[in-house]
């Protein structure tokens, strides 16, 4: 299943009946909605063109496959970027409450000249699960082919699939 970036320019009125017949259930659609623009990403079993096809009535849109993030850059502030990227929020979340940590008990290192802290806890791993039986195989080759790396859930999907 591969991911998309939906652009509707203009008004997007009943947009929400459009990608009920095209986005991944399981996932659903997380967007950004502003005066005369939509911004949406999604997970769909179809491809670009297909839901091109699917929204031609559209006066004014674009769509996009981002599943490789190697072909696309984003810069957005940070509440658009979470609008529509949800998953680095946890991650944007995690980088704020080490800066406040190290703001609350800072360390001065006099050979560097440079304030610190040091946290005590061990930070926990962060782990990768994918749903789609491409991904969990470049998450495999990432690993030279180690199934020690897959979660359970991606080992059922490869065992289905």
């Amino acid at each position: 299943m591969n991911r998309f970036l939906l652009v509707i320019l203009g008004t997007a009125i009943d947009i929400d009946k459009d990608l009920n017949n095209i986005a991944d259930g399981e996932h659903g659609v997380n967007f950004v909605d502003g005066k005369g623009m939509f911004i949406c990403t999604f997970y769909s079993p179809y491809s670009a063109s297909e839901i091109h096809e699917k929204l031609y009535h559209r006066p004014a849109l674009m769509v996009f496959d981002i599943t490789d993030s190697e072909t696309y850059g984003i810069n957005l502030p940070s509440k658009y970027y979470t609008g529509i990227f949800p998953e680095i929020k946890k991650e944007l979340d995690a980088m704020m409450d080490i800066q406040r940590e190290m703001i609350k008990n800072p360390m001065y290192d006099e050979k560097t000249d440079i304030f610190t802290k040091v946290s005590k806890k061990k930070s926990e791993p962060t782990i990768e699960e994918y749903d789609s039986v491409d991904d969990i195989l470049d998450k495999l080759s990432r690993n030279n082919y180690d199934r020690g790396c897959l979660t359970e859930k991606e080992k059922e999907i490869l065992n289905k699939g």
